[in-house]
């Protein structure tokens, strides 16, 4: 066997074994194209617990160049939780779901808090209405 084989045998095998992967529900990611939604959902899902059950939505370019959206994922207790919206920034690797009251009032470190803000500012710049 040879190198390429032995490697497009893994890739096959990984594939086939791999959960469940995030996915666009409502086709939205036609908008802003696949490569960019694999990247806003890829550096999304590196905020989220249980990245490949998520589902994304309602994606759209935003007016300062990230991209906004709504997602669906599952809290701490593996419980499903309704859409939340969130913003991504690719090229400045930023992107979070948009915090709620009680995360903003009880954020657990100060450096939290400080990334909660700077979510809540991109979302602003470029999804707020």
């Amino acid at each position: 066997m040879t190198r390429t084989s032995i490697g497009a045998g893994i890739l096959v095998l990984l594939l086939a074994v791999s959960p469940v992967r995030a996915q666009v529900v409502d086709g939205s990611d036609q908008a802003i194209g696949a490569d960019r939604a694999a990247g806003v959902i890829a550096l999304t899902g590196r905020g989220l617990r249980t990245p490949g059950t998520a589902r994304y939505g309602r994606l759209r370019a935003g007016r300062a160049g990230a991209v906004c959206g709504e997602v669906e994922t599952t809290n701490r207790m593996g419980d499903p939780v309704g859409p939340r919206h969130f913003v991504a920034d690719v090229e400045a690797g930023i992107a979070g779901i948009l915090p709620d009251g009680p995360e903003l009032r009880n954020p657990a470190t100060p450096q939290d808090y400080a990334a909660m803000q700077r979510i809540l500012a991109l979302y602003a710049a470029n999804c707020a209405l």
